[in-house]
């Protein structure tokens, strides 16, 4: 199959041929290996025999590229905001509009160009400044999705590997770890479940966090975290556990402990780990940084 690059105003940039592997009247895949000189992005770079996995849209304003090595390691994925894609039985043709963005394995997001995009905004129409400005969340959340499914498979061979089974203990995710988790086919085979102890009388009665901890750290503390996960261990009954308490805000937080404070923590036979992260975003926002940081966090335990 043709894969055509244009520029926004239509001329060609570079030309190439792809093994179509999926097509439906919204998208097609297809396989192409990276022939141009070797690229450095600064965080990754694209060598020759490359091999991209390529999402065209004919209904988004992206594209999303899959990055192999030649021995087939991953090396992140690549996203293009684009006019929505022309597929045509044997041709597909994209516009690039100059704005880029990258994640890695290891869940960083980049944007990139975002000077060029800038540049370029004011030759679009009113309609299509709306249309990419609306297509920028969609993007990023495409990126996220993906980091995640991979992410869950790592962690399932992880826990393959060691014969363990996992289950976790939320307080400020209010269950977005283990709704992440089961969104894999077959997770049932390892994950246990997870205690949504918001409360902390639930945190006392179900995780066995004592009232000391409490009463000395708070329920925000690295204390109560990892007694948060080594209770989930013995409650649950399961080899390894991930804990998550924190403020997802707007209210809640002090100078002490600002909203976006959250601790998390992982406790298995192997030991223990906490990390500490104040995070940015909105509620919905932090929540979800908390869940990603979480499968960051066990995975980088099961790893070592």
């Amino acid at each position: 199959m043709l894969v055509r690059k244009l520029n926004p105003d239509g001329a060609e940039r570079a030309r190439y041929d792809a093994q179509l592997i999926e097509r439906t009247d919204r998208y097609a895949t297809v396989i192409a290996e990276w022939t141009r000189p070797r690229v450095d992005l600064g965080f990754a770079t694209l060598e020759r025999g490359d091999v991209l996995h390529e999402t065209f849209y004919a209904d988004r304003w992206h594209t999303v590229f899959e990055v192999r090595s030649a021995a087939s390691a991953l090396k992140g994925w690549y996203a293009d905001l684009s006019r929505p894609a022309r597929i045509t039985e044997d041709t597909i043709e994209w516009e690039d509009l100059a704005l880029d963005a990258w994640m890695s394995p290891q869940g960083d997001f980049h944007w990139m160009d975002e000077d060029e995009f800038a540049a370029l905004q004011p030759s679009l129409s009113t309609d299509e400044r709306l249309a990419v400005r609306s297509a920028l969340d969609p993007l990023r959340e495409e990126l996220q999705r993906r980091w995640r499914a991979y992410m869950n498979d790592q962690i399932a061979l992880a826990l393959a590997r060691r014969r363990w089974t996992l289950g976790a203990a939320e307080s400020c995710t209010g269950g977005l770890i283990a709704d992440e988790l089961t969104n894999r086919p077959n997770s049932s085979a390892y994950f246990a479940g997870s205690i949504v102890a918001y409360d902390n009388r639930i945190k006392r009665a179900l995780l066995g966090v004592s009232a000391e901890t409490l009463e000395r750290h708070g329920a925000v503390s690295e204390a109560c975290a990892l007694e948060m996960a080594e209770g989930a261990r013995s409650t649950l009954g399961v080899d390894v556990a991930v804990s998550v308490t924190g403020i997802a805000g707007p209210s809640g937080g002090s100078q002490a402990k600002p909203v976006g404070l959250v601790y998390l923590a992982v406790s298995s036979p192997a030991g223990r780990a906490v990390e500490q992260h104040v995070w940015p975003h909105d509620r919905l926002g932090n929540k979800r940084a908390s869940a990603d940081a979480a499968l960051r966090l066990l995975l980088h335990h099961l790893d070592h």
